[in-house]
């Protein structure tokens, strides 16, 4: 069988995206090889580095290493699911990582900048205004325990 030609496509299975979610390369390349016959072990390489930096965005009308068949998802321009769930609850780092995870090409980074771009900004507003205006947000409690501590002390006192 002829080697893969800018006019032809690759056929990118299912198991080559699982393999990249899952952060493994050379398992993607095993699997890339095996539904391109003819394709080289460079040729598969360059192909899932390519798929690893953009998993689901557009590629280049021209570009061999574009999915045929409908086998990477397409970019809806939304997260994924467990991204979202992360992000309502307002944990950006735990969501930005699951991103990461999801999408093994995007750098740390992008991963930020793209939980950011998606983050509500009631949310962003609700994080900064949770400790009260001149209060550093560390040692406020401690003067809350100290006052609970002489109040129930002198309560002690006078009912003696």
């Amino acid at each position: 069988m002829p080697a893969v030609t800018h006019a032809s496509r690759l056929h990118v299975p299912l198991p080559v995206h699982d393999a990249l979610r899952r952060g493994r390369m050379s398992e993607a390349v095993t699997h890339l090889r095996e539904a391109n016959a003819g394709l080289s072990s460079a040729e598969a390489r360059d192909a899932v580095q390519r798929l690893a930096a953009n998993p689901s965005g557009a590629l280049d009308a021209d570009d061999p290493f574009r999915p045929s068949g409908g086998a990477a998802p397409q970019d809806s321009g939304t997260l994924p699911s467990e991204v979202a769930a992360k992000l309502a609850t307002g944990n950006t780092l735990d969501a930005a990582r699951r991103l990461r995870d999801v999408k093994p090409g995007l750098s740390e980074a992008e991963a930020r900048e793209e939980v950011a771009k998606h983050s509500s900004p009631l949310l962003r507003e609700a994080r900064q205004e949770t400790v009260v205006q001149g209060d550093s947000g560390r040692y406020g409690w401690l003067g809350w325990v100290l006052a609970l501590v002489v109040i129930g002390g002198g309560l002690a006192i006078w009912l003696g």
